[in-house]
């Protein structure tokens, strides 16, 4: 940890100016030291600064231990501070000596301060009423926290909610640099052992924690925390959420996705929950409906066919895969075909000059072993597909006349 870093001694510095001290090439990309750490390198969970270090763009920042060349193992300082190069990945070579004129990426950065400061209040919180502790922490698209012990939705809703309480009150954010001796009087959260330079980060009183990486400098500057969902991970729960701006784009894409459905269904935004609630119960009646009368239709065709043997191919409009999966199994119980294929057509294409089909199939039997002819099946209808050896399933592009012959050439 590098105390002196400009993103801990002066962390809301935006630009500042440093002399190149190495360049050394890697693949396509160049590794830079510079006399002043301004950026800050990935670490703590949280993702690298980018920027630009005068017309060079900086990708990645990331420490490299330096190591003794003939133990290999990790050199340390005086205080037990690891020995490392922070080394800076740019597009192009930089001139050794040379001072260039550095700025930092500075959404970015907000956006990670902003995260990991949420993340420390949520810790915290969490630490403070339940016990667990912050086993795993992971800023990306979305934030995770990993905690050791389950949570339930209604639990940290009221973290959320004590949570935005405490950004709302803009509690000042302070950093500490305690001496070991103090380090031995502090009640604060930490997930290893630490030696050399400590930092706690204090949360306005809803965390102390030790951490390495960078915050805002008051619970105001968050904007807002919202934890977005929970789900069982390795004996504890891992939990997703935004913080800032993040939350707040989060907000206005599902608000808007919300007066697209009242509109959609003609109620108020309120009354969308119970609108929706009805259309599924009004589409489960319909579906229920729906199989009954197919049911019935099933029954009627298979009397039609019920001394009819051979190979047995029925051509259907309208029915989805469920539907022709139930209609195939009703005739091979219903009647004597020795295979049954029952085909959906889907759409129509001029292939040809002929009209060729896209279809739904499935084919079944309760003497044959279709499964073994399904390879040479597909090859005739130009299709793919594969199941069971009493029945198997796919799609084809063919006509009519070619899938009706495919299935007595090869079935027969």
């Amino acid at each position: 940890m590098e105390k002196e870093a400009l993103y801990y001694q002066t962390p809301y510095v935006k630009e500042f100016d440093a002399e190149v001290l190495s360049c050394e090439a890697s693949g396509d990309k160049y590794l830079v030291e510079l006399s002043v750490h301004g950026f800050y390198p990935e670490g703590g969970g949280q993702e690298a600064d980018k920027g630009t270090i005068g017309d060079a763009v900086l990708t990645d920042v990331q420490e490299k231990a330096v190591k003794d060349p003939e133990s290999g193992e990790k050199l340390c300082d005086e205080k037990g501070n690891a020995i490392v190069r922070i080394l800076h990945t740019v597009d192009r070579a930089l001139e050794t000596g040379k001072t260039y004129h550095c700025v930092i990426d500075w959404e970015r950065r907000m956006r990670n301060s902003r995260n990991h400061s949420g993340e420390h209040i949520v810790s915290g919180l969490v630490h403070r009423h339940y016990g667990y502790n912050n086993v795993g922490f992971h800023m990306s698209d979305v934030m995770t926290i990993d905690f050791d012990g389950a949570l339930t939705w209604e639990q940290l809703m009221e973290i959320e909610k004590e949570a935005n309480a405490v950004v709302l009150e803009n509690r000042p954010v302070r950093e500490l640099w305690p001496d070991e001796a103090e380090l031995q009087d502090i009640d604060y959260r930490s997930k290893k052992a630490l030696s050399g330079d400590v930092r706690l980060v204090d949360l306005g009183g809803a965390d102390l924690c030790a951490c390495c990486g960078t915050h805002v400098m008051t619970t105001g500057e968050i904007g807002a925390i919202k934890i977005l969902s929970v789900l069982g991970h390795k004996g504890g729960v891992r939990v997703e959420l935004f913080c800032g701006t993040d939350a707040l784009s989060d907000y206005a894409g599902k608000h808007e996705q919300l007066l697209e459905l009242s509109h959609m269904l003609s109620v108020a935004p309120s009354e969308v929950k119970d609108a929706v609630k009805q259309t599924m119960d009004q589409s489960f009646q319909k579906d229920r409906r729906i199989a009954e009368i197919n049911q019935k239709y099933y029954a009627l065709k298979a009397e039609m066919m019920k001394d009819f043997t051979g190979v047995l191919v029925d051509v259907e409009e309208g029915m989805n895969n469920v539907e022709l999966r139930k209609c195939c199994d009703y005739f091979m119980k219903n009647t004597k075909a020795s295979v049954i294929g029952v085909f959906g057509q889907k759409d129509s294409v001029k292939v040809k000059g002929d009209t060729a089909s896209e279809w739904n199939y499935v084919i079944g039997s309760e003497t044959v072993d279709v499964r073994n002819m399904a390879k040479t099946f597909n090859a005739e209808v130009n299709g793919r597909g594969g199941g069971q050896k009493e029945m198997i399933q796919g799609s084809a592009s063919c006509t009519e006349e070619e899938l009706r012959r495919a299935m007595n050439e090869v079935f027969s």
